[in-house]
């Protein structure tokens, strides 16, 4: 049986399972992006290495039967790279960019949300995660600490669309902000396309996952930065979309567009298809 969702806004609705949920903790210029201690790092490695890395393959395996292909693709860089991929799943969107980009380590950019669960802030950014600075004065150190993992030879998954939209078979739109980061590095961003597959036995359980991973795009040095990164978002959200839609991505979920302001549901069931 499929869902049925009402969104308004396709810019900025926001499906996250953890939406409303978390107190958030501002970001701002004293948030420690970066770790020296040999003690804290240490523990990093063993977490993230050790016992993430694995345990995020079985998940992935079980719950999603993830595929991977193209993989190909990401081995060829030498350096450090940006990953882009649509934002479909809250779980699924936190574990594969640490499959898809092995053996080296990826960082993923997320929210304040991240961060904001007691005690679990170390454990977040010893696994990857880098929050968004919500002030000015944050974005310094946040820029900083990009620059500190493309040195180290990383890869960095953003979410360009920003909001989750569970089990979306399609693309959103998404603006070019967040290009800027590749072109400040002079680093190439690969798209990775989640996609998704029916199951053929207990269909009612949530569909299969595979990530469809592009070529490198390489920032034009020709053109100015403004329109360097314009000019990947576009590349990147060709990709997305072409790929989501020649994949024929299952639809498990069914978005449709809110009919007017009184109505209130965001999610409700519908019938089975006929």
């Amino acid at each position: 049986m499929k869902r049925t969702v009402c969104y308004r806004d396709e810019w900025n609705d926001d499906f996250s399972p953890s939406k409303g949920k978390i107190k958030l903790k501002k970001v701002e210029a004293d948030f420690p992006y970066e770790h020296k201690g040999i003690l804290w790092n240490a523990a990093g490695f063993f977490l993230y290495r050790l016992v993430a890395t694995p345990l995020v393959f079985l998940f992935c395996k079980i719950t999603y039967g993830l595929r991977v292909r193209n993989r190909r693709n990401l081995r060829k860089l030498r350096g450090g790279f940006f990953l882009y991929a649509n934002h479909t799943n809250m779980l699924l969107d936190s574990f594969f960019p640490t499959l898809i980009s092995f053996p080296r380590r990826c960082s993923i950019l997320t929210s304040a949300d991240a961060v904001s669960i007691p005690g679990l802030r170390n454990v977040v950014q010893m696994l990857g995660g880098i929050p968004l600075p919500q002030t000015p004065t944050g974005g310094k150190r946040f820029l900083a600490c990009l620059h500190g993992r493309a040195a180290r030879r990383q890869a960095v998954m953003v979410y360009p669309e920003a909001h989750v939209w569970q089990y979306y078979n399609g693309v959103r739109p998404f603006r070019d902000g967040s290009f800027a980061y590749p072109v400040r590095e002079n680093l190439p961003v690969v798209g990775a396309a989640v996609v998704y597959r029916p199951r053929r036995f207990l269909k009612n359980l949530p569909p299969l996952a595979t990530v469809v991973i592009g070529k490198p795009v390489y920032p034009d040095r020709t053109v100015s930065k403004r329109e360097a990164r314009r000019r990947l978002r576009d590349e990147i959200y060709r990709y997305l979309s072409g790929t989501v839609k020649k994949e024929n991505s299952f639809a498990f979920v069914r978005y449709v567009k809110a009919a007017g302001p009184a109505e209130e549901a965001r999610q409700e069931p519908s019938r089975p298809d006929a």
